[in-house]
């Protein structure tokens, strides 16, 4: 993530083995079935780093900065997150675009975790502790990640108390324990730029 990115929340309140092309849950409705064209009202306002439009969510991060949105108004405690994310087009002529994906088990602004995914083909699971970053799950190559400009990718997590498991686009990246806040935390979706600032469309969140 960029070494790892600094934050700069832009203050997003709170109100920021291959399988199949689907999140892990397999019965019953979604508890949050998002797609933003009429948000839920827990996702906040849009700013100058976050618009609501008829593709998703659209997270606009600083150049060298991060953005984010979640939803206090659900838990993702003992949940499936699974978000799926479009990547910008056109890609940036040079440097690292920095990581996306999923925000959970938060705290607050300055302490949450992210599992997100690299357009260098990496997968990583981090923490943010007072502000400073720490490795949950080393970046790793996973062939699993769609890596042309416009491409989906499904970002998800599924936590069951401290433990979690991290997927991309249904395969399975690995297992990780952390901890989370006494609720479980809220859903939300990460994003950042790197040193051309680029444009991320969440085209879906679910909570299952």
């Amino acid at each position: 993530m960029l070494a790892k990115i600094a934050v700069s929340c832009a203050v997003l309140v709170a109100f920021c083995g291959q399988g199949a092309w689907a999140c892990q849950a397999t019965s019953g409705a979604p508890i949050l079935n998002e797609n933003f064209k009429t948000p839920d009202p827990g996702w906040g306002p849009p700013d100058e780093s976050a618009a609501f439009t008829t593709a998703g969510l659209v997270l606009k991060p600083p150049i060298n900065g991060s953005a984010w949105r979640w939803n206090p108004n659900y838990s993702a405690d003992n949940h499936d997150l699974c978000v799926t994310v479009v990547n910008p087009s056109p890609l940036p002529a040079r440097g690292d675009i920095g990581d996306v994906g999923v925000w959970f088990w938060d705290r607050d602004a300055q302490n949450f975790y992210t599992a997100t995914l690299s357009l260098a083909g990496t997968v990583s699971v981090d923490r943010l502790v007072n502000g400073a970053w720490q490795t949950v799950l080393a970046p790793t190559a996973a062939d699993a990640v769609k890596t042309a400009a416009g491409a989906e990718n499904q970002v998800e997590v599924v936590l069951r108390g401290n433990a979690g498991t991290f997927y991309v686009n249904g395969a399975k990246i690995g297992d990780f324990r952390g901890e989370p806040p006494p609720n479980g935390g809220a859903p939300g979706v990460y994003a950042e730029s790197g040193g051309t600032p680029v444009a991320w469309t969440f085209s879906q969140v679910q909570l299952f």
